[in-house]
Parts: structure tokens; sequence; C-alpha cells
């Protein structure tokens, strides 16, 4: 899926999730909520990806816990106003449904990752 994404192939990687994702965003990042349902998941997804060009999600690490995924991943990209290369990272926490990535939860740390699942106080 983060492939398709970072070939400029979105459509397929939407076709590789549950038909009503979820994708809950960082509490810190603008306009931050809980996206439900494809189209609402792909406005959370743009509003974010709004503000770099050639933006590219790198999974660095992936975990498996319980009935969760934890991946570090790297955002990186062009800022479209600043023009400077920027890199940052954020943790995917993602449940499946139907044997399909469901719920995607963003936090900026692992610990908060943890937390926003119940494995963590």
């Amino acid at each position: 899926m983060y492939e398709a994404f970072n070939r400029g192939d979105a459509e397929a990687g939407l076709r590789l999730l549950h038909p009503e994702p979820e994708l809950h965003q960082a509490p810190e990042v603008v306009d931050a909520e809980a996206y439900v349902g494809l189209d609402a998941f792909v406005r959370g997804m743009t509003l974010f990806m709004d503000d770099w060009d050639d933006p590219r999600l790198d999974p660095q690490d992936v975990d498996a816990i319980g009935d969760f995924v934890f991946m570090r991943v790297r955002v990186s990209g062009v800022g479209k106003t600043t023009r400077l290369e920027m890199t940052t990272q954020f943790f995917h926490v993602w449940t499946f449904r139907d044997r399909k990535p469901w719920r995607c939860i963003v936090r900026s740390t692992r610990e908060e990752a943890l937390k926003a699942v119940g494995l963590a106080e």
C-alpha cells in the first residue's frame, strides 16, 4: 500500500484497504480528526499531504503486537511553501478487518501509539 502511494498510484493502494477504512490523525496535525469511510480517508490523507511536493511514506520498522501492526513511518518531501526538503516520522497502528487494513491510528511517538490502542498507560 505504501509502495503504491509512493509511486503515485494512490488508487492501487486504496484498493488494498478495507472498503470502510478509518484514519485517525495525530492530534497535533492540522485538521486532525477521525476520517471514517473511503472518501473521508482520502480527504484526511490529502489534507495532510497537501503541504508537500513529492511526498513519501516509507515504513522503517514493522511489529505485530496482538491484533495490531505498529509501523514507524518516515515521511519526507519538499515543503510547498518553504521549498525545503523535510523529513519527519510518525507511528502508524493498523487494525485489520476481513484480513484487510482497516483502521490507521497515527501518533508522533511509539508510546503515544501504544496508549492510543490501550497497550500502555
